[in-house]
Parts: C-alpha cells; structure tokens; sequence
C-alpha cells in the first residue's frame, strides 16, 4: 500500500502538471490515486506473456464517480527510484556489511 505522504507528493505532481482533472467519461472532477503501482509490459508479441522484459511502471487514479481508471508513467513524473538508491536498498537487504 502506497503511503499517505507518498499519495501526496503523486497528487502534488500530477495537480502540477495537469491543468484540469476531468473524467473524459461522466465529468467530474474528483480523483482518487491508487493504493499501489501497476508495470505494464511491453511486448512485441500477443500470443503470450512475456515475463522479466520491459515494463512500464505506472501511478493510476481512478474517477470517484464512475470508476475510470487513467494511468500515469513514474519516469515521467520523476518518480521511479534511482539506481544509486535501488543499489543502496539491496547492499542493505543481503546481509553483508559495508
């Protein structure tokens, strides 16, 4: 589950760069950001599912009234982590000191 402040800053971002929220199906205005992150992968193929290739990693927010799902890619947003940072994540979780 995203964290409230982690919903804030998406929500900060994205009021930023959109001039306006509105449903493109039923508008209205009111949004809610997703409890967690979808990786959509990309394919070059439809006759299966291709596991560990490339993936876009996106925030979706979702129509309070209607249910409309519109999703957002992190990179764009400058909200994918670092490599420095994913690299300090797995030196920490392996057990080994530095």
């Amino acid at each position: 589950m995203i964290s409230q402040d982690k919903k804030q800053e998406i929500a900060k971002i994205l009021d930023d760069r959109l001039k306006a929220v509105i449903c493109p199906m039923c508008h209205q205005h009111n949004f809610i950001i997703a409890d967690g992150y979808f990786n959509n992968i990309i394919q070059d193929h439809l006759n299966g599912i291709a596991l560990g290739g490339p993936t876009i990693p996106t925030i979706s927010i979702i129509c309070a009234n209607c249910g409309f799902v519109s999703q957002h890619a992190l990179g764009i947003l400058g909200l994918l982590p670092s490599n420095d940072s994913k690299n300090d994540e797995k030196k920490e979780g392996d057990g080994q000191t530095r």
